[in-house]
């Protein structure tokens, strides 16, 4: 067994562990590090969405949400999106109905209403990987969600000839409307060009260098700067569902500045991988199981003034 692999192993024991025993305590005691906080950092990624059906490596959303893609041998939509064998006109009828169904058609996912319930009234500063537009759909403070992943449901320009982007949701539903059953393809005309120059348009996302990161990074600043102020405070970073796709950009920095900061604690509530490591044990809670269940229970909690 690799060293990977016996760190999987050994993240998998852990999450069993949490999951089966009673973490009744540790919601109490993660509510009341919230509501002694000056300032709370959430974290949010791919597992917090999937605690509410969300989930892109389900072999049954995929049956449920895309049946014509499991038919066609997917296990699920995670795999399909990234399959390398895909045509261009493939590739933008699985786009428009992965940003249609998880970014524009699906409706709140409870437990976004139950962390706003958490945090309502507090001092509270978002980051987030996830491209699904959860935070805002729950009615969180737009200015206080730093997304620097960019925005599916935008387009640009490939070119880029200008700094502009605009709204996709119309192309994707025209995209959907005539995706082929069979093959699971556009028609060629469907496919998005830039209204300004016609060069073909790509989302608005980070990755390609024709990337316009205007609109994606305005809150960068702020978030930087409330950073500055929390590193002095009584801080709480809530890491929900982060796991090891990317996690330098949450996971890991959480990790660090709350070993670093004297009075920062750390929240980490993971399905898969809730451990946290050894030199910051005291200084923070690991919750594992169900993240929708476990943010409902803390609501309620809250909500007693336990």
């Amino acid at each position: 067994m690799t060293n990977y692999q016996k760190r999987m192993a050994a993240y998998a024991e852990e999450a069993a562990r949490l999951a089966a025993c009673d973490n009744t305590a540790d919601l109490e005691r993660a509510v009341r590090w919230l509501r002694q906080a000056e300032c709370i950092v959430i974290g949010g990624a791919a597992g917090l969405s999937a605690a509410g059906g969300m989930d892109y490596m389900s072999r049954q959303v995929l049956e449920e949400q895309f049946p014509a893609l499991a038919a066609k041998g997917y296990d699920h939509l995670w795999q399909a999106l990234w399959d390398p064998a895909r045509t261009e006109t493939q590739r933008w009828a699985m786009t428009a109905a992965e940003v249609l169904w998880a970014c524009i058609d699906y409706p709140v996912v409870p437990c976004y209403d139950d962390l706003r319930e958490l945090v309502e009234g507090r001092d509270y500063f978002i980051l987030t990987s996830n491209i699904d537009r959860q935070f805002w759909k729950a009615g969180f403070d737009p200015c206080r969600i730093f997304a620097p992943q960019g925005d599916v449901t935008k387009l640009q320009c490939s070119v880029p000839c200008c700094h502009q982007t605009w709204d996709g949701e119309a192309v994707f539903r025209q995209i959907a409307a005539h995706t082929d059953p069979e093959t699971f393809a556009c028609r060629p005309e469907d496919l998005p060009r830039c209204p300004y120059c016609g060069a073909p348009a790509v989302q608005n996302v980070r990755g390609p260098d024709c990337f316009v990161p205007e609109e994606t990074m305005a809150n960068k600043g702020p978030f930087e700067d409330f950073l500055k102020k929390a590193s002095e405070r009584r801080t709480v970073f809530l890491e929900l569902g982060v796991g090891f796709n990317t996690p330098g950009m949450i996971r890991h920095p959480f990790q660090r500045l709350t070993w670093l900061w004297p009075k920062a604690k750390l929240i980490r509530m993971n399905r898969d991988y809730p451990s946290v490591p050894e030199k910051i044990r005291d200084k923070a809670i690991p919750i594992g199981g169900d993240i929708g269940r476990a943010l409902h229970r803390m609501a309620g909690i809250a909500g007693k003034g336990a």
